[in-house]
């Protein structure tokens, strides 16, 4: 059973080989024992905008995922984003429709060969 918490700077750089975010971010890791399998978060990119991300082994991905999805999303909101970017990988079974269920569109522009998704207050 994995468990979901509140992910903070080290989790982050764990999760993404190093990487640290200097700018403001809320998210989630995925956690099976002392394993971070898995994480989610977005990440404030400029006045309003953030970009979503969402990384979950296939056997993780259950309907209790999505409940935190929505706290995140709605903590973002609160902290000020107006717009939230996120792409999304059609290879994914329900993919498009967990973007359309979180109120998220298409939009033009791509980005990793990928359609960039758009929400928007």
């Amino acid at each position: 059973m994995a468990d979901i918490r509140l992910a903070d700077d080290i989790d982050f750089a764990r999760f993404y080989g190093g990487v640290q975010v200097t700018g403001q971010w809320i998210g989630r890791g995925l956690w099976r024992r002392r394993l971070l399998a898995g994480f989610g978060c977005v990440i404030e990119t400029g006045e309003g905008e953030w970009m979503a991300f969402l990384e979950v082994p296939t056997d993780a991905r259950k309907p209790r995922i999505f409940r935190h999805i929505l706290e995140v999303l709605a903590e973002a909101k609160t902290r000020g984003a107006r717009v939230i970017k996120a792409t999304c990988d059609t290879s994914i079974p329900r993919a498009e429709a967990l973007m359309l269920k979180l109120g998220f569109k298409p939009t033009n522009e791509m980005l990793d060969g990928k359609v960039v998704w758009q929400w928007v207050s």
